[in-house]
C-alpha cells in the first residue's frame, strides 16, 4: 500500500512510452524481416518463377514497407531541408543580391510544387499503408494462387510455402502498425488532452500545463531512444530538476514552473526536496534566479524565491555563495516594479525539447481533448492526412517552433519580501547560517530596520503583515542567541536603540490576536537583550524615568503567572524570568534583578510558583485513577505542559540558589508538603524519557528536591514514603546515555538561569544522600 501511494501521476506517461517503443521496435523489426525475405529470397530465389501480379504486390509491398521503415516524415521534414525554396525566394526578393534572376525564382516555384505533389502521394502511402498491408496479406493468405512454379512440385511447394510466410509476416507487421497508430491517435491524444493533463500531472491549472505534458513526453521518448529504459527516479520533478541545470535561462524558468506547481498542489513535496538536494547547480542557478533585477524576470523570481524557501531549512550558507545577496534583493523588492510581465519572448520550449522527433511526435502537436469523441475509419484517415498535412505546411510557414507566451500575475513586492523572511526563517534553523547571516552587515540592515520603525506597532496590528513580522522576529531570535562577533555587535545596537526596544515591548502590551503569537518572540529577543549593559540603562517615561529592566521584569512576570495566557506562551516567559533573575544590574554594583522584588514580593511570587506547579497538568497519568485523563491529552499539550512545568521548576529552583528567597522562607511557604512532594513524584515518573527535555524535568526537579529538603529536612520522610530514591535511580538509568551525550551539547542548553550546568548523575548522587540522612 506505501508503494501505491508513492507513486507519481506522470508514471501513465513512462508506461505508455515504453509501451509505445516496444511496439514501434516490433513494427521496425517485422518491417526489416519482411524487407529482407521479399528481396533476399523471393525476388532473389523465386524472381523467375512468380506471376506478374505476384510479382506487382511483392514490389507494391516492398516499396510500401520500405516508405515506412525510411520514416522520412519524422526525420526528413521534421528538419525542414525539403522545404528551403521559399525561405531563399523571400529573400532574392528582397533584393540583397544582385543575382536576383525572375528565373532562378520561377524554377523553385516549378519545384516546389512538385515537391509539393511527391509531399501529398507519400502522405497518402504512409498514412493507408497499415490498411494496404493488412488487406493484401488477407488477400493472398485466403486465394493462395501463387502459380504452379512452372510444374514443378518440388519448387511449387518451396514458393508456396516462402509466398506464405512473406504474407503472415506482413500481415502481422500490418497488425502491429495499425496498434502503434492506435496508441498514437488514442492513448496518446488522450494523455495529451487537457483534462488528462489537469487530472494525472496536476498541469491543468495553468495555461502551460499542455506545453509541459508535452514536452515531458518527447524528453521521455528520447530518453527510452537513448538508455533503452526509462529511468525509476523518472518524472516531472526530475524533469524539472533537468530543466533548472540548464545554461539557458528559459529553461530554467520551465523548471521553476514544474517545481513551483508541485509544491502548491503536490501531495508529496518532500520529493521535490530530495531531487534539489542532489543537485547542486539546480540549487544554485535557483538562487541566482532570485537575485535577477530584469523587467522581465519577475515570474522567475517569485517561483525560485517560493521554491528556495521550501529548501532552506537543508541548506548551508557557506556552500552556496551569493545567496545573501539575493536575499536582499528580495528584501528591497518594494524598489522594484512589480508590475504584470510577460517571460522572454525567446524559445521557450527550451534546449532539453530540441531532440529528433518521430513522425508520431509531429502528428502529436497538434492533438487536443477530443479524445472521447468517436470516429469511423474514414473520418480518422481523413483526419490522420488533414494533420499531418498541416504539420508539413507549418514547417514550411515557420523557421522554428512557434514561440508560446504565457502570461503571468505577479503577487506583487510584499510576496518577495515575505518569502525573503521565510527563507531567512528556515536557514537560521542552522546555528552556523546565523553566524554567517550576522556577519553580513547590509543584510542585517534590512533585518533589522523595521524594528527601529515608528510604524512598526501599527504593522503589527495588520494581520495580512502576521507572517512577515512573525519571520521576522524569529530570525532576530535566532541570531541573537547564536555566536560570533556579528552577534555581538547586533546585540549592541538593538539594546541601545530605545525605538527597537519600545516597539518589542509595545508588541507584549498589544492584546490582538496576531499580535499574541508575537509575544513570544519578542519576550526572546528582549531577554537576550537585558544581558547587555546598554539595555540595563535605557529609561522610559518623562516626568519620572523608569528603568526600562524593571519594566521588562514586570511585564514577565505577569505573563508567566496568568493562568488565560496560552500555555506555550507561560513557558516561554518563565525562561525568560529564570534568566533574569540572575542578571546583575550594572547600575547597582552587580545587584541582582531580583532585588527590586521586596521580600513580601518575592514570597508570594514563590509560593505562585509552587501553586502552579501543583496545578499543572504534567504526571496526571502517574495515578490509575487520571489514566484516561492523560489519554485525552494530544501531544503537542503534553509537550507544552513539559516546557510549561520545566519553566516553573527553573523559576523555583533560581530562587532558592539566588537567594531570591531564603530557606527560612522557603520553609514557611504556603504550600502543603505532602501533596508537594508527590507532584514532583509524578513529574519524575512522567518525565523518565531519553530526549534532551525530559531530562532538563528530572535535572531541575532533582534540584528542588535537594533545595526542599535542604530547607526543610523534615521532608525526608514524605519523600521516603513516596520512594523517590528509587524513582531517582529509575530515572538516572533510563537517561544516562542522553545525559552523557548532552555534555556536547553546548552552554546553550542551561542558559535558562541554572549555571553551572550539573549532569544528571551527581544530582542524583546528591538528593539520594540527603534522603539517606
Amino acid at each position: 500500500m506505501g508503494g501505491e501511494l508513492g507513486r507519481r501521476p506522470e508514471e501513465l506517461f513512462n508506461h505508455y512510452v515504453s509501451l509505445w517503443t516496444a511496439t514501434r521496435n516490433i513494427v521496425g523489426a517485422l518491417g526489416f524481416l519482411v524487407l529482407f525475405w521479399s528481396t533476399v529470397v523471393l525476388l532473389g530465389g523465386f524472381v523467375g518463377l512468380l506471376r506478374v501480379k505476384e510479382f506487382w504486390v511483392l514490389t507494391a509491398l516492398s516499396f510500401l514497407m520500405a516508405f515506412r521503415m525510411a520514416k522520412i516524415c519524422s526525420k526528413e521534414f521534421s528538419k525542414g531541408i525539403y522545404l528551403e525554396e521559399p525561405k531563399i525566394i523571400s529573400i532574392l526578393q528582397l533584393k540583397w543580391m544582385e543575382a536576383h534572376n525572375k528565373v532562378l525564382v520561377f524554377m523553385m516555384w516549378m519545384v516546389r510544387v512538385v515537391k509539393f505533389i511527391f509531399g501529398w502521394s507519400f502522405i497518402l502511402l504512409v498514412n493507408i499503408s497499415p490498411l494496404v498491408i493488412v488487406g493484401i496479406s488477407v488477400w493472398r493468405l485466403v486465394q493462395r494462387d501463387y502459380g504452379d512454379a512452372d510444374g514443378d512440385p518440388g519448387n511449387r511447394a518451396k514458393l508456396t510455402a516462402a509466398l506464405d510466410i512473406f504474407y503472415a509476416l506482413t500481415l502481422f507487421q500490418g497488425l502491429f502498425s495499425l496498434y502503434h497508430v492506435a496508441l498514437i491517435w488514442k492513448w496518446g491524444r488522450y494523455l495529451l488532452s487537457k483534462s488528462s493533463v489537469a487530472k494525472y500531472c496536476e498541469l491543468g491549472v495553468e495555461e502551460w500545463g499542455y506545453e509541459v505534458a508535452r514536452m515531458y513526453l518527447r524528453e521521455t521518448k528520447r530518453k527510452f531512444s537513448k538508455e533503452g529504459v526509462v529511468p525509476d527516479n523518472w518524472n516531472l520533478i526530475a524533469y524539472g530538476v533537468e530543466f533548472l541545470q540548464s545554461a539557458s535561462g528559459d529553461d530554467r524558468l520551465w523548471g521553476a514552473r514544474v517545481l513551483d506547481l508541485d509544491l502548491v498542489y503536490g501531495k508529496d513535496k518532500s520529493v521535490v526536496t530530495q531531487n534539489l538536494l542532489f543537485s547542486r547547480l539546480s540549487i544554485m542557478n535557483l538562487i541566482g534566479m532570485i537575485g535577477l533585477r530584469g523587467k522581465d524576470d519577475t515570474e522567475k523570481r517569485e517561483r525560485a524565491a517560493r521554491i528556495v524557501a521550501h529548501l532552506a531549512s537543508d541548506l548551508s550558507i557557506k556552500h552556496f555563495p551569493g545567496t545573501l545577496q539575493c536575499i536582499c534583493s528580495l528584501l528591497e523588492s518594494s524598489k522594484q516594479s512589480c508590475d504584470q510581465k510577460l517571460p522572454d519572448e525567446k524559445d521557450q520550449n527550451g534546449s532539453l525539447n530540441t531532440s529528433q522527433q518521430h513522425q508520431d511526435d509531429a502528428v502529436m502537436l497538434m492533438v487536443n481533448d477530443e479524445h472521447e469523441q468517436d470516429s469511423s475509419l474514414c473520418d480518422w484517415l481523413l483526419a490522420n492526412i488533414k494533420r499531418t498535412t498541416l504539420y508539413v505546411i507549418q514547417q514550411d510557414m515557420e523557421d522554428s517552433v512557434k514561440v508560446r507566451r504565457y502570461s503571468y500575475t505577479s503577487k506583487g513586492a510584499k510576496d518577495l519580501i515575505s518569502q525573503g523572511l521565510l527563507i531567512l526563517e528556515k536557514l537560521t534553523e542552522d546555528e552556523g547560517n546565523c553566524t554567517e547571516i550576522s556577519r553580513h552587515q547590509r543584510l542585517m540592515s534590512k533585518i533589522t530596520s523595521p524594528l527601529s520603525s515608528h510604524d512598526f506597532l501599527s504593522i503589527v496590528q495588520d494581520s495580512t503583515m502576521f507572517q512577515m513580522i512573525s519571520s521576522l522576529l524569529t530570525v532576530v531570535s535566532r541570531i541573537l542567541t547564536s555566536y560570533g562577533d556579528g552577534t555581538t555587535r547586533l546585540r549592541q545596537e538593538l539594546a541601545s536603540n530605545t525605538e527597537v526596544v519600545s516597539n518589542l515591548m509595545g508588541i507584549l502590551d498589544t492584546d490582538s490576536e496576531g499580535a499574541q503569537e508575537l509575544h513570544g518572540r519578542a519576550l526572546e529577543i528582549l531577554t537576550e537583550l537585558a544581558f547587555n549593559d546598554y539595555f540595563t540603562k535605557l529609561t522610559f517615561g518623562d516626568p519620572e524615568p523608569k528603568f526600562m529592566l524593571n519594566k521588562l521584569f514586570e511585564t514577565v512576570q505577569c505573563i508567566f503567572l496568568d493562568r488565560e495566557r496560552a500555555i506555550r506562551l507561560r513557558g516561554q516567559a518563565g525562561e525568560a524570568l529564570a534568566r533574569l533573575l540572575t542578571l546583575r544590574k550594572a547600575t547597582a554594583r552587580g545587584a541582582n534583578v531580583s532585588d527590586i522584588l521586596s521580600k513580601k514580593d518575592a514570597i508570594n511570587l514563590f509560593n505562585k510558583v509552587l501553586d502552579h506547579i501543583l496545578s499543572s497538568k504534567m504526571g496526571t497519568a502517574a495515578g490509575g485513577s487520571n489514566s484516561n485523563v492523560a489519554e485525552n491529552i494530544s501531544d503537542t499539550e503534553q509537550c507544552e505542559e513539559r516546557k510549561l512545568i520545566s519553566a516553573l521548576l527553573s523559576v523555583a529552583v533560581v530562587m532558592c540558589n539566588e537567594n531570591v528567597i531564603s530557606k527560612k522562607d522557603f520553609a514557611h511557604a504556603n504550600t502543603e508538603d505532602t501533596a508537594l512532594v508527590k507532584k514532583l513524584k509524578e513529574v519524575l515518573e512522567s518525565n523518565k524519557h531519553s530526549t534532551a527535555e525530559c531530562l532538563r524535568v528530572v535535572k531541575l526537579t532533582c534540584q528542588l528536591v535537594i533545595a526542599m529538603i535542604q530547607a526543610k529536612p523534615s521532608c525526608i520522610q514524605l519523600f521516603d514514603e513516596q520512594n523517590f530514591k528509587e524513582a531517582l535511580t529509575e530515572a538516572l538509568d533510563t537517561m544516562s546515555e542522553i545525559d552523557s551525550c548532552m555534555l556536547f551539547a553546548g552552554n546553550g542548553y542551561d542558559r535558562e538561569g541554572i549555571k553551572p550546568a550539573r549532569s544528571l548523575a551527581p544530582l542524583v548522587k546528591e538528593a539520594q544522600q540527603l534522603l539517606q540522612s
